[in-house]
């Protein structure tokens, strides 16, 4: 059976690690036959994609990533099969930025607050061009000798609770809606992004709701349809057996796509494998019918 991904990330996305053409030779090293790299906010990726993937001999799918918001919270809508000549995505990358930028500053004076040590001169060199990140702030907080005894911390050390995936552990607990750290920012509307995203010939698919909502996920999702919600990433690494399968036999009944995806970063999700998230066998045909769809390089 042939194994795809359609959601990772590469060095596009400010969290992530890997070069487009290092994430094709890996998807061909993970027997993948289909990778979409869905980028945060940014489609720049699409023609080294392609590129890559012929050289690897992996089929690749247009992607991104969107951050949008929706009911006063902060959702993803995955685009998938939008034509590789778009042009409309700078727009959303350089509004989110803009955003991000703006928002940095706020990030560190509440992790100050917190009584949290951060070198930010090492933290903005870190980053480079690209703009700081919440798990870069973590790791730094975590190697500052002057935080060793901080109670804070103490879940994200070697051997506690939190420390499987200590960086992006952190990020949710500290940054996340309604979190200590959290900063609003005027993200654009979810019924506008999914109307950019089939305005250029895509499908709009709702990410990992598992991570974004606790419970009535169907009910939120439903409400998302009338907004041009086609889809649903029913095998994510964030959603346990029972919500895969309440997930799946939602887009049965509604006939909606079902789709499947890593959400592969590198570093700051050690425990998220390329290629992880694979379909049971009897949900393999639906999780493909997306590419169906849309234009395959």
């Amino acid at each position: 059976m042939e194994r795809i991904d359609l959601h990772t990330h590469s060095a596009y996305s400010d969290d992530a690690d890997f070069a487009v053409g290092d994430l094709l030779t890996m998807a061909k090293a993970a027997d993948l036959a289909v990778l979409a790299i869905t980028d945060h906010n940014s489609a720049r990726s699409v023609e080294e994609a392609i590129c890559g993937g012929k050289a690897n001999g992996v089929s690749v799918m247009t992607g991104i990533e969107i951050d949008c918001a929706f009911a006063g919270n902060n959702y993803h809508l995955l685009g998938y099969g939008f034509r590789r000549d778009s042009r409309d995505f700078a727009a959303v990358e350089q509004n989110f930025q803009q955003l991000e930028r703006a928002a940095t500053p706020l990030k560190l004076s509440k992790l100050r607050a917190l009584g949290f040590h951060l070198d930010e001169v090492r933290l903005y060199a870190m980053a480079g061009d690209r703009i700081p990140q919440e798990e870069q702030m973590a790791e730094l907080i975590l190697e500052d000798a002057r935080n060793a005894n901080h109670d804070l911390l103490l879940p994200y050390r070697a051997g506690n609770a939190r420390s499987d995936m200590p960086l992006i552990n952190f990020f949710w607990d500290f940054f996340g809606r309604d979190k200590p750290c959290h900063v609003t920012v005027e993200l654009p509307p979810m019924a506008e992004m999914a109307a950019l995203i089939i305005d250029n010939g895509g499908i709009p698919v709702i990410a990992h709701i598992g991570a974004n909502v606790k419970e009535k996920h169907l009910s939120v999702i439903e409400q998302m349809l009338p907004l041009g919600v086609q889809g649903v990433e029913v095998f994510s690494s964030y959603h346990d057996e029972a919500l895969r399968r309440e997930l799946y036999q939602y887009t049965l009944d509604n006939s909606l796509l079902a789709t499947c995806g890593s959400d592969f970063h590198g570093k700051n999700k050690p425990n998220i494998m390329l290629g992880s998230s694979q379909p049971w066998p009897d949900a393999a045909p639906q999780t493909r019918e997306i590419l169906e769809r849309v234009t395959l390089y």
